[in-house]
């Protein structure tokens, strides 16, 4: 709204006042142009910084900006395009430039591709081209299609390709015939494979395993880029460069037999084996203030450059003030985790951690230790990971803030869980971090069961599917996410929704039973649930730049529940909220968001209030980066 407002009521600046009696520029006008907006034409003319000075018309600039007008006719096919100028008055000195376009007939597309080596048949490099036979043609996207021919050339073995094109125009006939002439030079495989500088074997090991590619395969670009992707996700360099030597694109004429064999040296710089962050916040809701705290560190020792040993403390103060209480409620919890790569085999890693917790939450605290073992590897593909893993839990209850069914909810003694963990996760997002097209499918399983050290015996499956599509600029996401504890409940693995990352419409936490739901306790405090189901899509796009900050705005739609068991869920029951928000990218790609739910059919903000006109059905959210 504070964007929209300042848009509205900004106006442009002038950089100074004319003087009296001087002449200057006072608007620009474009007339006849029917296929291209003025908007697209308007931002590229140089007689934009003469009517912002205030000054007067320059001559050369108005014969540049025509032909910049002609220009961008032309990239569009029409070859016929003229622009004529004049220069109009408005009172004594204030100046009009009026240009007219004449657009003429746009040419259509023929596409010719010659030269591709018999290994690559002519559909598949057709296919590389987004210009159709008899469509109009785009210069953009004529030349948008050079780099993925030359890529698919490389990739077939041909490290010396070069692809040259060309656009043979007739006007006459409104005819543009796009020509691509690859010229491949000799097939090429791999030859010698060097990594530079001084390594530890075992590290040393570890690159050469990330190798896409070994002496005397066909030469790839692909391979490359993919082998310098998995050696940077060791997180053991800084810069990681793969390069092939004698390759030139522009010597495939001439190459010859000594060229067809490539070496590649990879050039490795060592990152800081150390690292400390720190970090911390305040937050306000309806029900609560809180404050955090978190700090921690890493180090890869020297001796040990596969092991990673972190630490993470993290400290938060919760105040419940919409209640008759003034105490802190404090929240804290300690990890020590040791983690080594290529643990027996190459891409397997080995993880070991240990945590204490002291945890107030809305109807009781508890305090707990933890250990759990881990072990994680790609399936083939980098995109699907397997997780397996170990998990002993003790915890103890206190303070709790109910007086009776304490011992049908589990909190009437210490709880021991001991589970066996696995999860498949198979990512095919683009981009893991803002997503526009792709899909990700995670699926976690635990099994509580005495053989693991445990009390308690349960099954726990999560499973969630997102999914995203990218149409004319708007990002389509898309999630289902559900959740089901059968046999006993561990309280600490109760499901709770709502919050920044959950069914917006509600408060954190704040979508879930209470004790009386699930037990007939006397007490609306949330306690959580054993069955969740949490859907939802939102439409994403960005709306410009406020300088050079990327902003934008997203609509959703957000559907869940969360029951005290499982078989009490029902789809057609959902609470439904729909909303709007907005973002800013600061500092590179960090990504603010805020957003506003509107719950539907809910109007309870907090299970656990009696006050009907806490904002009624509203609920706002301040996020960091993307929901899902």
């Amino acid at each position: 709204m504070v964007l929209g407002i300042a848009s509205a009521c900004g106006g442009q600046l002038r950089a100074r006042e004319p003087a009296p009696g001087e002449d200057y520029l006072g608007e620009i006008r474009i007339e006849g142009n029917h296929a291209i907006e003025d908007s697209a034409l308007e931002p590229a003319l140089a007689l934009h910084e003469t009517l912002r000075d205030g000054a007067a018309i320059d001559p050369y600039l108005l014969t540049a900006d025509a032909e910049r007008i002609r220009a961008a006719y032309l990239k569009r096919g029409f070859f016929e395009a003229k622009v004529a100028t004049r220069v109009e008055h408005r009172g004594a000195h204030v100046q009009i430039v009026v240009f007219t376009v004449t657009e003429g007939r746009r040419a259509v597309t023929r596409v010719e591709i010659a030269g591709l080596p018999p290994e690559l048949p002519l559909p598949r490099a057709r296919a590389l081209v987004a210009l159709r036979d008899d469509a109009p043609f785009d210069y953009d996207a004529y030349d948008a299609a050079k780099q993925p021919l030359a890529a698919l050339v490389e990739n077939a073995g041909y490290a010396h390709a070069r692809v040259d094109s060309r656009v043979v125009a007739d006007p006459a006939t409104a005819t543009a015939t796009v020509r691509y002439e690859v010229t491949p030079g000799v097939r090429c495989t791999f030859g010698t494979i060097r990594i530079a500088g001084e390594l530890q074997e075992s590290l040393a090991a570890a690159v050469r395993a990330r190798l896409r590619f070994a002496s005397g395969d066909r030469y790839s670009v692909s391979a490359l880029e993919a082998s310098q992707a998995e050696i940077y996700d060791l997180g053991r360099f800084s810069t990681v460069q793969i390069r092939p030597e004698h390759v030139d694109g522009a010597a495939a004429p001439g190459t010859t037999s000594d060229d067809a064999v490539i070496d590649v040296t990879v050039e490795l710089a060592l990152a800081n084996r150390h690292e400390l962050h720190a970090g911390g916040g305040f937050g306000v809701e309806l029900a609560l203030y809180e404050a955090r705290v978190r700090g921690g560190g890493s180090l890869v020792p020297a001796s040990l450059p596969l092991a990673t040993l972190a630490i993470d403390a993290r400290v938060a103060a919760t105040n419940p003030h919409i209640f008759d209480q003034s105490q802190l409620e404090p929240r804290l919890r300690g990890l020590v985790s040791l983690q080594y790569l290529d643990l027996l085999w190459p891409r397997l890693r080995g993880e070991v951690e240990a945590g204490a917790d002291y945890q107030t939450i809305e109807a009781y605290t508890w305090t707990g230790e933890h250990v759990r073992l881990g072990l994680g590897s790609p399936l083939g593909a980098r995109w699907l990971q397997l997780r397996v893993g170990w998990v002993l839990e003790h915890v103890t209850f206190s303070n709790r803030k109910l007086s009776t069914m304490i011992r049908e909810l589990g909190l009437d003694g210490p709880q021991l869980r001991g589970a066996y963990q696995a999860s498949l996760v198979a990512d095919l997002r683009d981009n893991a971090i803002e997503p526009h097209r792709g899909a990700y499918v995670d699926l976690r399983i635990t099994k509580g069961t005495r053989l693991a050290g445990g009390d308690l015996s349960y099954l726990q499956l999560t499973p969630e599917l997102r999914g995203y599509v990218s149409l004319g600029g708007i990002v389509i996401a898309a999630r289902a996410r559900a959740g089901a504890i059968f046999g006993d409940v561990p309280v600490t693995e109760r499901y709770f929704s709502g919050g920044t990352t959950g069914n917006r419409g509600f408060s954190e936490r704040q979508l879930a039973p209470s004790a009386n739901d699930c037990a007939g306790a006397d007490s609306t405090f949330a306690i959580g649930g054993a069955g969740l189901i949490e859907t939802g899509v939102e439409l994403r796009r960005q709306l410009g730049t406020v300088k050079a900050i990327p902003i934008g705005a997203n609509i959703f739609l957000d559907g869940g529940d969360v029951q005290c068991t499982p078989q009490n869920l029902d789809v057609r029951q959902l609470n439904w909220a729909v909303g709007a928000g907005g973002w800013a990218k600061l500092a590179g790609d960090l990504k603010i968001r805020l957003d506003l739910g509107y719950r539907l059919n809910s109007t309870k903000l907090y299970s656990f209030s009696s006050d009907p006109h806490l904002l009624g059905n509203i609920a706002f959210h301040l996020g960091v980066g993307e929901v899902y």
